[in-house]
């Protein structure tokens, strides 16, 4: 918003001019019809938040990147001047980190039909829940999802909502022996080719120690919700390293020297964000 071209937030109204900074710096604007104050983060999903998007981003990434808890993080950036309490960390992986794969998501790359299916586990509360994942042909995650049982109707919905989020229906699918998987296909995917076999699962049997090896420094999750958001988040951000979203063609011609894709990445989706 720049001398009310783009109106109120409030009412609508373009009767709106600059009313000098905020108490953090941040150009002003006042409505002449509401008399509300607004900045250009106020129709944004960072609006309300005390810290600038770059940094919220960055503590985003660092903790589902690095092997690091809610308080290291805050320390990191305390070391950095800025004074964040690890109860802010939480909350900003809990509410960013699904808007950062919701503004990735036209950028991603079309997923194989041959899915190779596992499920691992996490802790959730003491207790053991289930980890669906899908990994095609490519080594790209296809989804993940966080169940507290490993029933057929989970199963099932994991499928569907895999499909969902790809738009893919997979022509193959490899999973192991478990009782669940032959009724749920049948119910999901009845045309799709159904293989078992441990040396089929090598792959995705090999790809869980990324998942695993970012939380084996927890003592799990609190809750299924925040337990479903790592998850899913973690992979959005493998996904991201390993080149399977169509955004170096969209950052620029020419990138920053040094800068490696996931930052420049990560970038381009908060200003994406700030756009919203």
């Amino acid at each position: 918003m720049i001398d009310g071209e783009a109106g109120c937030p409030r009412c609508g109204s373009t009767a709106v001019r600059k009313d000098g900074p905020d108490r953090k710096g941040t150009q002003a604007y006042r409505c002449w019809d509401c008399r509300r104050c607004c900045t250009a983060r106020s129709t944004t999903p960072f609006s309300g938040y005390r810290f600038p998007p770059a940094i919220i981003a960055l503590a985003v990434r660092w903790y589902l990147r690095y092997r690091l808890s809610y308080a290291d993080v805050a320390a990191l950036l305390a070391e950095r001047g800025v004074g964040a309490d690890p109860s802010s960390v939480y909350a900003w992986v809990q509410g960013f980190a699904p808007r950062y794969e919701d503004a990735a998501r036209s950028f991603r790359r079309q997923v194989g039909e041959r899915w190779g299916v596992d499920e691992t586990y996490v802790k959730v509360a003491g207790e053991w829940a289930y980890v669906y994942r899908a990994l095609d042909e490519h080594g790209q995650v296809v989804d993940v999802y966080v169940s507290a049982e490993r029933a057929t109707a989970d199963t099932a919905a994991f499928f569907r909502r895999a499909i969902a989020a790809t738009s893919v229906a997979p022509s193959a699918v490899t999973t192991d022996c478990a009782a669940a998987y032959p009724p749920a296909l049948a119910a999901v995917l009845p045309d799709a080719l159904h293989e078992t076999g441990k040396v089929l699962q090598q792959r995705i049997e090999r790809d869980h120690q990324h998942r695993k090896g970012r939380i084996c420094g927890m003592r799990g999750c609190k809750t299924l919700a925040g337990a479903r958001v790592l998850c899913r988040a973690h992979a959005f951000l493998r996904n991201l390293g390993s080149s399977y979203y169509d955004l170096g063609v969209t950052l620029a011609a020419r990138p920053r020297r040094g800068v490696p894709a996931t930052v420049a990445a990560r970038d381009a989706r908060t200003a994406d964000l700030l756009t919203w």
